[in-house]
């Protein structure tokens, strides 16, 4: 998707049929899944309508944020970038880790994404990258794993972040530009996405777009997507591995509720435990030799060889996976969930103005 944004500006033929353009912008709405608009587009009619005359994409495996933002962020698929789950254990560096948030001073981003990001190719081709978010991810290692060389424009409200977008578009600068909205995801996590809330907030973001593509200047082109959807589910849903991997030698359980990862000392352990594994209902279990085989990570670099688990439990219908010596306490409260391979989760839209 940016790859194709940063296409249309250098007016090369674009991946996905984008115009050229002098300036290009993205809003990545976080947690905006395909089917959670057209569900709600009596609150985004707009967008929705929009949306269902537009293209539909998939979301990268796992269906989760670091994953899907650092595809867009480089153009690879998550086994080529190595980001390949929301909290993993790397073997080669020897430490586990939170993806998305859980970057410190030991985790430097060139070594764990060393690969070139869109924002890197397009500063060595002339172009200006501007990344419009919360000054909150100004400086996380997340933003430095996959908007290196961008320049960081801040604003914590949202219609300022709008706002402030509108204002890149109208300078004379050839620009390609990443406005990234999270506060769908966040409520949809809280609330879950069917509540009021969340779908007040939609209400808002469709207003917020309708104003920011109408008129738009001849040279300017705005596209509109996501990273996954979501799934609402209940206390009723959730299945505790405690008992289920009792007595199973697992050093490490990483993935997330909808798509959990678990590292064993050695493959012989993880072959017996797949097959202990295999009579729950709950949930489907994989060896993740047969998920690479499958495709399903793209092509694997040595960064994802390094992280990948040994098996892979997928929840099924709308359940979600714990674990308590692993997942941790504001995982047990979200309402929302996503990382898994249903359909409401995998398909997010893409919706064009003026490209």
């Amino acid at each position: 998707m940016f790859k194709s944004a940063l296409q249309s500006v250098l007016r090369e033929r674009s991946t996905l049929g984008f115009q050229p353009r002098k300036r290009v912008l993205v809003v990545f709405i976080d947690g905006l899944g395909y089917q959670n608009l057209l569900a709600a587009k009596g609150h985004a009619p707009f967008l929705a309508s929009l949306a269902e005359k537009g293209q539909i994409l998939h979301a990268a495996f796992p269906s989760t944020t670091s994953v899907n933002i650092t595809s867009f962020a480089t153009g690879l698929t998550p086994g080529e970038h190595g980001i390949i789950g929301h909290v993993v254990k790397d073997r080669y560096f020897q430490h586990s880790m939170n993806l998305l948030n859980g970057w410190s001073e030991e985790t430097d981003p060139r070594l764990w994404q060393p690969n070139q990001t869109i924002s890197e190719f397009a500063l060595a081709s002339g172009v200006v990258t501007n990344v419009v978010s919360s000054e909150e991810y100004r400086n996380t290692g997340f933003t430095g794993a996959t908007m290196r060389s961008a320049q960081f424009r801040a604003a914590d409200d949202l219609a300022a972040r709008f706002e402030l977008a509108r204002k890149i578009l109208e300078e004379n600068e050839t620009s390609v530009n990443y406005l990234y909205v999270q506060e769908l995801d966040q409520l949809g996590h809280i609330k879950g996405w069917e509540s009021t809330e969340w779908r007040n907030l939609l209400e808002q973001l469709n207003s917020l777009v309708e104003k920011l593509v109408r008129d738009l200047p001849k040279d300017v082109g705005v596209v509109v997507t996501s990273d996954h959807g979501m799934l609402d589910t209940s206390d009723a849903k959730r299945v505790e591995l405690d008992s289920v991997l009792d007595g199973l030698e697992v050093e490490f359980v990483g993935g997330d509720t909808r798509s959990m990862y678990l590292y064993f000392k050695d493959e012989q352990e993880a072959e017996l435990a797949l097959i202990q594994l295999e009579r729950f209902s709950q949930f489907t279990a994989h060896s993740v030799a047969q998920l690479v085989e499958a495709g399903i990570y793209g092509e694997i670099g040595p960064q994802a060889r390094e992280r990948l688990p040994h098996a892979v439990l997928l929840a099924k219908g709308s359940n979600t996976l714990y674990h308590s010596g692993f997942s941790k306490p504001r995982s047990y409260r979200m309402v929302a969930h996503h990382g898994g391979l249903s359909a409401q989760e995998l398909q997010i839209p893409l919706i064009r103005f003026n490209i």
